[in-house]
């Protein structure tokens, strides 16, 4: 996915979850699309025998004698009736309806804006102002790569599993199981889509290169992905389901805080994802942190279109990704993410409800009753 999870949408790098939404998590976790468009019969064998016996029983015909209820013209109840795969494209579909990237070439800026299609009256609002790092940075970041190569030997595991989306790290933290959580997980891979979408745009936009093509020292041990390192896919992944996890947990168990007493394991999870991308050697820090800021401003986005809820304006600049006295700087975790290179501005910006997506939400929430 966009470097993160073998490109979701676009089927990019590795497959990822299946293809992305031809077959979510390979008809593991939440089934994909639980057999999604096909859903069909099961053999050519059973076909040719349905339609045997159908010759065999059915006798004239007496046009229509049962009397199916009539769904609701663009009514949310109406996902219930639909396999996996259409269930999550419609939801996934409502979501991004008023999301545009816009490109201030001579800043050399990027940002994320979002408009209400169906308000009164159409206005963008920026939702996320993104700064790209310049070849000095990157050639900077280099050390802080080489020498992450030697945690290689130790993460290697994780590094080549987490090529795919890695729904059973979440599970080991929250106790996701396919059978009980079913439209949980299937936020999840929404929430993955949304981010393949935006991420590969700004990757497009500022195509930032890669670190082995700065050093042949580099030898990164996974193939390095054919696009943009920054920012990264998995670090925007990662901390865009942590930020959606979050609330979601808080929400299933009010009262419990289930959500803030799990935030120090999804946050370090997604952390450590991002910088395993480094140890790979396909990442640069810079590249982690604006990942970071980028996931969880869609993970807020993501929720606040699932409940009616907002957001705030946050913004990453690259060229103050340094430490003070001008070395080159890590990415860390406990870096504030209104301070530095990270910033958060102006006041709530209230975002309508996505029907289709809060009915998702409400019918998730149930499985954790």
């Amino acid at each position: 996915m966009s470097g993160g999870y073998s490109g979701g949408y676009s089927g990019g790098y590795s497959g990822g979850y299946s293809g992305g939404y031809s077959g979510g998590y390979s008809g593991g976790y939440s089934g994909g699309y639980s057999g999604g468009y096909s859903g069909g019969y099961g053999s050519s064998l059973e076909s040719q025998a349905i339609d045997v016996s159908r010759a065999a029983i059915a006798g004239p015909f007496q046009s229509a004698v049962l009397h199916p209820g009539t769904p609701g013209f663009d009514h949310p109840d109406n996902l219930k009736l639909w396999a996996d795969g259409p269930r999550m494209t419609t939801c996934f579909e409502e979501l991004f309806e008023g999301v545009s990237v816009t490109v201030n070439k001579s800043r050399k800026q990027a940002s994320m804006r979002f408009a209400n299609l169906n308000g009164n009256t159409i206005k963008n609002k920026t939702l996320v102002d993104l700064q790209g790092p310049d070849k000095d940075l990157l050639k900077q970041q280099l050390e802080l790569v080489a020498a992450y190569a030697d945690l290689r030997g130790d993460r290697g595991a994780e590094i080549i599993d987490q090529l795919t989306a890695p729904v059973g790290y979440w599970s080991a933290v929250l106790g996701l199981s396919a059978h009980r959580h079913k439209k949980t997980i299937q936020l999840i891979e929404i929430t993955l889509a949304l981010c393949v979408q935006v991420e590969m745009r700004f990757k497009h936009i500022f195509a930032t290169l890669r670190p082995v093509e700065f050093s042949p020292q580099i030898q990164p041990m996974i193939p390095t992905p054919g696009h943009g390192s920054w920012p990264s896919g998995h670090a925007t992944e990662a901390f865009a389901v942590a930020q959606m996890l979050q609330s979601f947990m808080n929400q299933a168990r009010p009262g419990k805080k289930d959500g803030e007493n799990s935030q120090v394991q999804l946050q370090r999870l997604a952390a450590r994802i991002a910088v395993n991308r480094t140890v790979a050697g396909v990442h640069f820090p810079v590249d982690s942190a604006a990942g970071r800021l980028l996931g969880c401003s869609l993970g807020e986005f993501f929720v606040a279109r699932a409940t009616g809820g907002s957001v705030r304006l946050r913004g990453f600049d690259s060229a103050r990704f340094v430490e003070a006295d001008g070395s080159p700087k890590d990415f860390k975790l406990s870096d504030p993410l209104d301070a530095g290179a990270y910033s958060v501005s102006g006041p709530a910006i209230a975002l309508p409800k996505a029907d289709t997506l809060a009915w998702l939400w409400q019918e998730a929430l149930k499985e954790w009753a």
